[in-house]
């Protein structure tokens, strides 16, 4: 088992990045997103936390900086209809942040979004991911249920003020992600009405 590669970063590829470790060239494939944060590195050295996947005719290397990452990565791939490609896909489109809210809160819409995620495969996430997966930040200290079936939320012990800011901003073309994410970032919302939450969260997301 490969835990991580310390090495120079020899290559950006369409898919991935070379690193030189010990002399040899490891192709690691990664998401758009790593890429471009590796971007300004070349030749300089650089870590990959990483999973070694191994198919019927090659072995494979997925790597990623954080290990938060690895581990979702990891966490996606065990459901079922989930390889590496679409799991590299939904991370690609999602955060850790963003993806943790997605599935917490029920919303199977956003993470349908991703390249080859339909409808159903979201759910399944969802359901199958609600409590495995990790958030690169502090767990947010209120959620909505996931909602069953539907792929939409419930209430849950959401408070009714964010409730219906929420379903409000939703209303208005925001995802429940996007809406769950704005409303956490904005101080003392527990005391602001409705209305006032509903506008700080608006400006939030510009």
């Amino acid at each position: 088992m490969i835990a991580y590669i310390r090495g120079n970063l020899e290559s950006i590829e369409e898919s991935g990045v070379i690193l030189e470790a010990g002399g040899i060239g490891f192709f690691i494939n990664t998401t758009g997103k790593v890429t471009e944060q590796l971007m300004g590195m070349l030749h300089e050295e650089v870590l990959l936390h990483t999973h070694l996947q191994i198919l019927e005719n090659e072995r494979v290397l997925f790597g990623f900086p954080d290990k938060t990452e690895l581990r979702n990565f990891k966490r996606l791939i065990a459901v079922n209809g989930v390889g590496p490609k679409y799991a590299l896909s939904i991370m690609n489109l999602l955060s850790a942040e963003e993806l943790y809210l997605a599935v917490q809160s029920g919303d199977a819409k956003t993470i349908s979004k991703a390249n080859g995620i339909g409808p159903k495969l979201a759910q399944r996430i969802v359901l199958e991911c609600k409590d495995v997966l990790e958030t690169g930040s502090d767990i947010p200290e209120y959620l909505p249920d996931a909602g069953k079936g539907s792929g939409t939320a419930g209430t849950g012990s959401l408070p009714s003020v964010r409730n219906d800011a929420i379903e409000a901003m939703e209303a208005l073309g925001y995802s429940r992600t996007e809406a769950l994410r704005a409303i956490r970032s904005i101080p003392d919302a527990g005391e602001k009405t409705v209305e006032e939450l509903l506008s700080a969260a608006l400006r939030k997301l510009g």
